[in-house]
């Protein structure tokens, strides 16, 4: 449907002639809406019909809707990422408490409560850690909860979710699949950290392998708490060559095998 656009002295003009206008009406019987903007041409309001207003707002509440966990008393209590996805909350993060009084006598041989606020700081990141590390379903596909940024092109702000990846062979990297590609289902290298390394791949056996080949060819990167600014330019490229190698649509020949990095450059 078109816009059409009024300045804010006008108006007057665009209510009358959406309410009387001889051209109000489309050939579906669907009012065209009227748009006020300020000087700076900067939208100030929409003058719409009731049907289109109710439209959009039972949408808004059905997104809304679409954004808290239907729960359910049959399922045990604790972490269920296929309910609690996709926003996390202080109700819905991972289950890290039962881990706070083995980890405090392991690493400081203290009751949790008699630690420190950096202690209990260092015990609360150990358990994080650990639960990041542990497959919740190790006779099928190996899913493990990030909590990444939201890979959403149409989020207007970033954010970050609990959501499941497959594990590889390399610590800290995991495998995403995505339904936006191009033939259908894509696959995404992320990180522990939930940074996403690079995606596009149109098959998890070629993103799996182009996750070990990075591990190989930087090898001195902690993937678990890896972020863009850990990365040389060296390193960067060396990232880029082995993408490029180890490509979305399968190995290239005409690529040559990247070389790994040295510790003195890769870092």
């Amino acid at each position: 449907m078109p816009q059409i656009s009024f300045p804010l002295d006008q108006a007057h003009q665009a209510l009358d002639e959406f309410l009387n206008g001889k051209d109000a009406v489309d050939s579906h019987g669907n009012r065209y809406s009227r748009h006020i903007s300020d000087e700076k041409d900067n939208g100030l309001a929409v003058i719409l019909s009731d049907k289109e207003y109710r439209d959009l707002l039972n949408g808004w509440h059905a997104w809304q809707d679409s954004q808290e966990p239907n729960d359910s008393t049959d399922l045990p209590p604790g972490y269920r990422p296929y309910i609690h996805s996709p926003e996390a909350t202080v109700n819905r993060l991972l289950p890290h408490e039962p881990l706070h009084a083995p980890l405090a006598h392991a690493m400081f041989n203290k009751p949790f409560d008699d630690l420190t606020e950096v202690e209990k700081t260092s015990v609360i990141g150990v358990a994080i850690a650990c639960l990041l590390r542990t497959t919740f379903d190790p006779d099928t596909q190996g899913a493990v909860p990030i909590l990444m940024f939201s890979h959403n092109g149409d989020d207007p702000e970033p954010r970050t979710f609990w959501q499941l990846a497959y594990k590889t062979d390399v610590d800290g990297l995991f495998l995403r699949a995505t339904g936006n590609g191009f033939l259908g289902e894509e696959w995404a290298i992320v990180t522990g950290s939930g940074w996403r390394l690079a995606k596009g791949w149109w098959s998890r056996d070629d993103a799996a392998r182009a996750a070990a080949a990075i591990a190989r060819v930087v090898p001195y990167i902690d993937w678990m708490s890896a972020d863009p600014d850990q990365f040389t330019e060296k390193s960067r490229k060396a990232l880029v060559a082995t993408v490029r190698r180890y490509h979305f649509t399968g190995l290239r020949e005409d690529q040559p095998e990247p070389e790994p990095l040295t510790a003195d450059v890769a870092v």
